[in-house]
């Protein structure tokens, strides 16, 4: 996974399994806040594995944003207008509240 953040926005670069040349590029204009774990410390945010095949979730309740509302992100914990997303791969996990739904594009061998 590969995670950039500048002025032009949070971009998100999640690799196929080995040996597939894909790759899903997600890119959201404006980020208010993000987080990276281990998949495995995201373990709890979750009842059982996530075996969906999926790399991008919109989280409705129960997610980070939730889970740290009095402790911490105050301001964006106010503002209704944020969703969070949870981007998944084999190795990392990334949070992401943001107005924006993501841009994706999908690159690489098409086999």
């Amino acid at each position: 996974m590969e995670i950039t953040s500048t002025r032009s926005g949070l971009r998100i670069v999640v690799a196929a399994p080995e040996g597939v040349d894909r790759y899903l590029e997600l890119h959201f204009p404006f980020v208010r806040a993000f987080q990276v774990m281990d998949e495995g410390d995201m373990l709890e945010y979750w009842e059982s594995p996530l075996t969906t095949g999926h790399v991008l979730y919109k989280v409705v309740s129960g997610g980070w944003r939730d889970r740290t509302a009095g402790h911490f992100l105050h301001v964006t914990a106010s503002l209704g207008a944020m969703h969070e997303w949870l981007i998944v791969s084999e190795c990392l996990c990334v949070s992401v509240l943001s107005a924006y739904v993501p841009h994706l594009r999908e690159f690489g061998d098409a086999a």
